[in-house]
């Protein structure tokens, strides 16, 4: 079994936690939106963002098309590797920040409340920017009632912009459902199917898996979990619910792969590399942007079902996020932020992203249409059905939430690693995210 996740979600994962927080008051008002467009002039814009392989050539791709349209504007890429949100909380504390940034979900409320980001509802609505052509669970990422304790609330300001709709995927290796005699996952197949798959494509003494362990942060996201009809909290967002049955009996099903059906791959046996690109396992749960490097896979045939259903719900609910892109308070141009922004958001930034195979699929349902009936796997329009059937915003959202996790994620992550009960891990880690939530909710309410 491996809990690693992908280069690009760690960097998205690596919490500040409550570290927010030290930015109130480090910035200063931002004027409302001018009538016009500002006049060409020799001006600069900063943009910053995390970076993962290949990303930064995409990037500087596009924003050279927002450059073209604006030669006499000066555009300063920063793109850092390692500690992103780190460094970029410590331009903040100094009064450094970029003018626009990649944005991420997780984080926007404790920036919104904190006054580091820019209410760009005024720029939304003056130049009418198409959000009702978004996916809504996407918008809802980066719109804020202030004094909500989580995103999404109706009539709340606009903080950032979604740019992709990223669900997640369940993909099969086909040669070694061939190999095995086993029939292709079908529309209307059950966790209970998948268990029965694996079983009879698993062959341990040769390293041969049936499935790859779903990794807690997906879960966590609500993959499966929702499916179950688990959550993890209460709709107030006041107790944890880690420790219901509904919840239990997800988080069990996943933990039952490795140590009691034993079609996932167990500690040591994992490979160094990707588990289903490298053959090992024949099925696998991941983000939707693998599908890029899944399409290299020359040396078997592979495809992409529909998540099984819950055999007892019948829902097969995916979650979806969206990163994006958000203007700091702080900027010294907002109009040409706004400017950029609008374009990295809107569609000549979509496309071209579509086109370069990155910050995909759009958030814009026609354009990622074009995306998602592309080869290979021949039925990768099944990742759109699966939205459309049901998804769900992303549960990551809710303030502070990375600090909760770092603190309640351990149980849950040994569980996997060694073996030890998941029911047990379940109730700790309940534990502990009644007592993070409650802090969390002290600091919201002391701001």
């Amino acid at each position: 079994m491996s809990l690693e996740i992908s280069r690009r979600q760690f960097l998205k994962l690596a919490g500040v936690g409550a570290a927010g927080m030290a930015l109130a008051g480090c910035v200063s008002p931002t004027a409302a939106p001018a009538g016009a467009q500002p006049a060409a002039t020799s001006k600069n814009v900063i943009f910053s963002s995390y970076t993962w392989s290949g990303y930064e050539t995409s990037m500087r791709d596009v924003i050279a098309g927002w450059n073209a349209e604006h030669p006499d504007v000066g555009v300063e890429q920063q793109y850092i590797a390692e500690d992103y949100w780190t460094k970029l909380q410590t331009q903040v504390a100094g009064g450094t920040p970029p003018d626009v940034g990649i944005a991420d979900y997780g984080r926007m409320i404790v920036y919104a409340k904190d006054g580091v980001l820019l209410n760009i509802t005024d720029w939304v609505q003056r130049d009418s920017f198409p959000l009702d052509k978004m996916f809504p669970g996407a918008v809802a990422q980066y719109r804020w009632v202030e004094g909500d304790f989580d995103s999404g609330g109706e009539g709340g300001g606009m903080y950032g912009l979604p740019s992709d709709a990223q669900s997640h995927i369940i993909a099969y290796n086909k040669t070694m459902f061939d190999e095995a005699g086993v029939p292709y996952p079908t529309d209307d197949w059950t966790w209970d199917d998948l268990v029965e798959m694996g079983k009879a494509i698993t062959k341990p003494d040769e390293n041969k898996w049936g499935m790859q362990v779903i990794h807690p942060a997906i879960m966590t996201k609500g993959n499966f979990l929702f499916s179950a009809g688990g959550a993890n909290h209460s709709d107030d967002l006041k107790q944890s619910l880690i420790d219901s049955p509904e919840s239990i009996e997800a988080w069990r099903w996943d933990w039952d792969l490795v140590y009691t059906h034993q079609i996932a791959p167990p500690p040591g046996a994992q490979a160094q590399t990707n588990p289903f690109m490298s053959g090992q396992v024949a099925m696998v749960v991941d983000g939707v942007w693998w599908i890029a490097d899944f399409a290299n896979i020359t040396e078997f045939e592979w495809d992409i079902a529909l998540f099984p259903k819950h055999p007892r719900t019948g829902r097969r609910t995916t979650s979806l996020e969206s990163d994006g892109w958000w203007i700091f308070k702080s900027t010294a141009e907002p109009d040409l932020a706004w400017s950029l922004m609008q374009y990295l958001a809107d569609e000549a930034g979509q496309k071209r992203f579509g086109e370069l195979n990155y910050v995909i699929p759009s958030c814009f349902p026609e354009i990622g249409q074009e995306w998602y009936s592309r080869t290979p796997p021949e039925n990768r329009l099944k990742v759109l059905d699966n939205i459309v059937e049901e998804s769900h915003k992303v549960d990551y959202t809710y303030y502070d939430f990375f600090t909760c996790w770092d603190a309640y994620s351990p149980p849950i992550m040994a569980a996997f690693a060694d073996g030890t009960d998941i029911e047990a891990a379940c109730v700790e880690a309940a534990q502990i995210h009644n007592e993070e939530l409650a802090a969390a909710w002290e600091r919201f309410q002391a701001g």
